[in-house]
């Protein structure tokens, strides 16, 4: 069986990431960062507090520019594409900080999403489609508030899925889950993978990168400091000492 590096060589770059830097006054939160996404992989994005995570990702959705650099999406530059724009490309999010609507019904949230890119008479049968893949069918008459953290991380999911990506980001989507939900969403980002979207996760849980066996890319000081397979990173010294802190 061939390894996930292997199976990498040849395919083409959905995204490219081409020396970014991002300053905010004196501090580089990316100093220089290029990295590329396979198309039809799951690449994982991990490192220690302060690494640029969360600047990397919000270069990528397009609410923060970059201070020089690239950023390519299938072929097109959109460094200076505002969010909304990157969305009607086929880039789609979930945020770590849930953006639902508490007060209305899963249905209704999912109408909302959904809405942007089907018509009204397909919308009851893509909201089944959708709760399936989550396996939560049969909750769209439950309030959103009412459902549990996990529910509702994984409601968001799906209305990122809504506009029928062809590339998806997810900010800490285990952020705050159990053992047995955060075996969920592997199993979700496993079958969204299988049906051709490429999935980048921003991630610290390890054993949770290790289960979706995909690319990682680890950052530090805004860098790119390692890639590879899970196993590869999982045995890189340096790449131990960095999460120890010792870096």
């Amino acid at each position: 069986m061939k390894s996930v590096e292997q199976t990498r060589e040849g395919k083409v770059s959905i995204l490219e990431v081409r020396d970014v830097r991002k300053y905010y006054g004196g501090i580089h939160a990316l100093d220089g960062l290029s990295m590329d996404i396979k198309k039809g992989e799951v690449h994982c994005v991990l490192g220690p507090n302060g690494a640029g995570k969360s600047t990397f990702f919000k270069t990528l959705i397009g609410t923060e520019r970059p201070t020089s650099g690239r950023i390519i999406y299938n072929g097109a530059d959109i460094t200076r594409l505002p969010a909304f724009r990157r969305v009607g490309l086929g880039l789609s999010v979930k945020f770590q900080n849930l953006r639902l609507f508490g007060d209305l019904t899963v249905g209704q949230n999912l109408f909302i999403a959904l809405r942007r890119t089907h018509r009204v008479a397909d919308i009851a049968e893509q909201t089944e489609v959708l709760l399936s893949r989550i396996h939560l069918l049969g909750a769209e008459n439950r309030l959103m508030r009412q459902l549990s953290h996990g529910e509702q991380q994984r409601v968001a999911i799906a209305m990122s899925l809504a506009t029928q990506p062809q590339l998806i980001l997810l900010d800490e989507p285990t952020a705050g889950l159990s053992v047995e939900e955060t075996r969920l969403v592997a199993d979700i980002i496993a079958n969204v993978n299988r049906h051709g979207v490429t999935v980048v996760v921003i991630e610290h849980d390890m054993d949770f990168i290790r289960s979706l066996n995909g690319h990682v890319s680890v950052l530090h000081y805004g860098r790119l400091f390692a890639q590879g397979s899970f196993d590869e990173i999982a045995a890189n010294d340096d790449v131990r000492r960095i999460y120890l802190g010792a870096a």
